[in-house]
């Protein structure tokens, strides 16, 4: 069994998101609940991604500064 919590949005921020993508059917979702979990789920893993590719660049950054001090230490 899953456990939940609870978040709190602005009432307006629910009241669009009612109107603008569950009152439409093309969009499937039953609910704000499980609007709002997909849109946690999808900007969560964007912010994994960003991370990672951070991660990417300060490991070629320690890279390319370890390249240089030998460098210089062998000149």
């Amino acid at each position: 069994m899953a456990k939940y919590s609870t978040i709190s949005v602005p009432k307006e921020l629910h009241e669009e998101i009612k109107k603008v993508v569950i009152e439409n059917p093309r969009y499937k979702y039953s609910s704000v609940a499980e609007f709002s979990l997909e849109a946690i789920k999808i900007r969560l893993e964007e912010i994994k991604k960003m991370l990672e590719d951070e991660k990417g660049v300060r490991k070629k950054r320690i890279k390319k500064a370890i390249e240089n001090i030998r460098k210089a230490l062998s000149d």
